[in-house]
């Protein structure tokens, strides 16, 4: 196989992104990426995290991007994985990351992080680390409209993506709100 072929492997995994560290991980050298990226094949957007020319473009690209960027370990939060599930109208501008330890490298404008909790396993939602669902409507309570939190968890009920004791159990706490 192909270098390349192996990359662009790796990346449709991924939502078309691949990171430096998975391209050494898998005898690829930095330069064989910077070479890719200067004759249009992948697109750089900082911080080792390059995205394959070929791969479509989808609306959880910016999803995928932020996680990447921020680096092993990292998942959506929050109000990103209802936007993400497309639970309720989000702004894109803003994308909250949960890391396992603080960052010290610079970020893209629009990119919230913090320190997630030791011990906690985020689950994959099409390919991109996410807080569960349930504990995502949970976090956003004191910071959006009970009304709207509501309907969204009605929407992840009836999409599957939490079951009836959650939703359950989120009516309840947004009535407590």
């Amino acid at each position: 196989m192909k270098l390349f072929d192996l990359a662009y492997s790796i990346a449709t995994e991924n939502h078309g992104i691949l990171t430096a560290a998975e391209a050494r991980a898998n005898g690829i050298a930095s330069k064989d990426l910077a070479r890719w990226v200067r004759i249009g094949r992948f697109v750089k957007y900082g911080n080792g995290v390059y995205k394959a020319t070929q791969y479509p473009y989808s609306e959880d690209d910016p999803y995928a991007v932020a996680v990447a960027q921020c680096g092993k370990g990292a998942y959506l939060c929050g109000e990103s994985v209802i936007g993400l599930l497309r639970l309720m109208p989000v702004s894109i501008d803003r994308i909250h990351v949960r890391t396992p330890h603080r960052l010290r490298r610079r970020l893209p404008d629009g990119y919230e992080t913090s320190i997630g909790k030791r011990g906690y396993v985020p689950i994959n939602i099409d390919g991109i680390m996410c807080q569960k669902p349930g504990d995502a409507i949970r976090e956003c309570i004191h910071s959006h409209m009970g009304e709207r939190l509501l309907q969204a968890a009605q929407t992840a009920y009836t999409a599957g993506h939490i079951g009836k004791n959650e939703f359950e159990k989120l009516k309840e706490a947004i009535g407590h709100a």
